[in-house]
């Protein structure tokens, strides 16, 4: 497929995706009226929207002459409205593919601790058991409403390192009493996990070890651009913004602003006849 063949193509049959990508990545203060696609490459597309702005979308991967059409495809697919309706279920499906979770936590001097800990799942429930030793331990126990936790993709597994789908929730710890009926469930199924090898039989009766239940706050899920889902602790999930070129200025949650402009003008939105568009050719 030429790119020649590509525009055509576009122009042709798919104006309302390219009516979707405009609004999704262009200026959310401008109502798109019509776009038209003026440029594609391995890296991405070029849209004219509303007679007068242009914009860049790329793809989250370099494309080739085999996968440029499955990359226009999943970019189009990417831009439509937001369907919630199976994202829960997704992030309850990531949750399961991790047996230990990153921690951030704060010491009693205010001091941010990073840690990871084996991850206990039961019946919803997600428990960590720690030891007194280790330096989270201190910081949990002096500001245990002050934790956070995340779930974060395999590198090997993402399509790049800058699209590692991850979940993260603000918790609370909450430590449960030795020998509780919660305490014996909790490390039967972290015994049952580890197959009653790594110690795990020892180190369950060591008493200066602690089972905390991670009880789960605000959360968030972000699968890729575009794509962040805030997680209420009532459950509901909404996506995040909906607007905004992720190609634009990473400090602007609006996608304008250009960091090599102090003046704020994009260059992903700007007029493709004015004397100061950059793209002008």
């Amino acid at each position: 497929m030429s790119f020649e063949s590509i525009l055509a193509h576009m122009n042709e049959h798919h104006q309302g995706e390219l009516i979707a990508l405009c609004k999704k990545y262009g200026n959310p203060q401008v109502e798109v009226q019509n776009a038209k696609l003026v440029g594609v490459d391995f890296v991405g597309l070029d849209i004219v929207y509303n007679e007068n702005l242009s914009l860049r979308v790329e793809f989250p991967q370099k494309a080739d002459e085999k996968s440029i059409k499955d990359s226009i495809i999943a970019l189009c697919q990417a831009a439509k409205a937001p369907d919630v309706s199976g994202i829960a279920d997704e992030i309850e499906s990531f949750k399961k593919e991790f047996g230990s979770i990153i921690i951030a936590s704060i010491d009693k001097q205010g001091n941010a601790i990073s840690s990871y800990s084996p991850l206990i799942q039961v019946d919803g429930a997600l428990y960590i058991y720690i030891s007194e030793v280790a330096e989270h331990f201190e910081s949990i126990s002096a500001n245990p409403n002050k934790v956070e936790v995340m779930f974060l993709e395999d590198e090997s597994k993402a399509k790049s390192v800058i699209l590692r789908k991850r979940l993260k929730y603000r918790v609370n710890a909450v430590f449960i009493e030795r020998d509780s009926s919660e305490f014996e469930k909790a490390l039967d199924s972290l015994e049952s996990a580890m197959g009653g090898a790594g110690g795990i039989k020892t180190i369950r009766k060591m008493s200066d070890f602690h089972l905390i239940r991670l009880e789960l706050g605000l959360g968030r899920f972000v699968k890729g651009f575009g794509a962040a889902y805030d997680i209420l602790p009532n459950g509901e999930i909404k996506q995040v913004g909906g607007s905004g070129n992720p190609h634009g200025n990473p400090h602007n949650p609006h996608g304008q602003g250009n960091p090599h402009n102090p003046h704020g003008a994009n260059p992903h939105t700007m007029n493709p006849h004015s004397p100061h568009n950059p793209h002008k050719a």
